[in-house]
């Protein structure tokens, strides 16, 4: 789980896209189920318990939206799930493609960065941004798993620009 950016709902507006449904990675073999998430009780972004799923930060823009960051999250392992597809995010690089499909059509994105980033170090502001130019945010954990911390110490974050 992540801090958020003003954890307030965005508003609803009718040219937004749809609803995230599907994640795809073709590089990956990878898909997963996207469900809405919000925040927790400790202000930190909620994520699906399965690492199976992918959480979707409905407080902010929508992957597709004209403006902002689109941030799905997610587990890549849970000692009662195992590991997740999400585990082979770090083998993404510039140029794979990254497909969303929504409520109301799929949406093409191209990687742009792969970055391992210190827990302690994450630009939550950056990452959770509500304007600027459209992008999608792929945040999970990575790299040493230091159970003396609770878990792993750093977060891997893909950022794509719609193709």
């Amino acid at each position: 789980m992540w801090s958020t950016h003003a954890a307030t709902p965005a508003q609803d507006d009718p040219d937004q896209p749809g609803l995230p449904q599907l994640l795809i990675i073709p590089r990956l073999g990878l898909k997963m189920p996207v469900v809405a998430t919000k925040v927790d009780d400790a202000g930190l972004m909620d994520l699906p318990d399965r690492p199976s799923r992918i959480g979707w930060y409905s407080y902010g823009p929508r992957p597709g939206a004209p403006s902002g960051s689109a941030v799905l999250g997610g587990h890549i392992d849970s000692r009662k799930y195992g590991i997740g597809p999400l585990a082979d995010l770090r083998r993404l690089s510039g140029g794979d493609e990254i497909i969303v499909r929504t409520t109301s059509g799929s949406f093409h994105f191209e990687v742009d960065s792969v970055r391992m980033i210190r827990k302690q170090r994450l630009p939550v502001s950056e990452i959770f941004a509500r304007n600027g130019s459209p992008r999608l945010r792929i945040v999970s954990c990575g790299g040493a798993y230091v159970p003396s911390r609770g878990g792993y110490a750093d977060n891997v974050v893909i950022t794509a620009t719609p193709q």
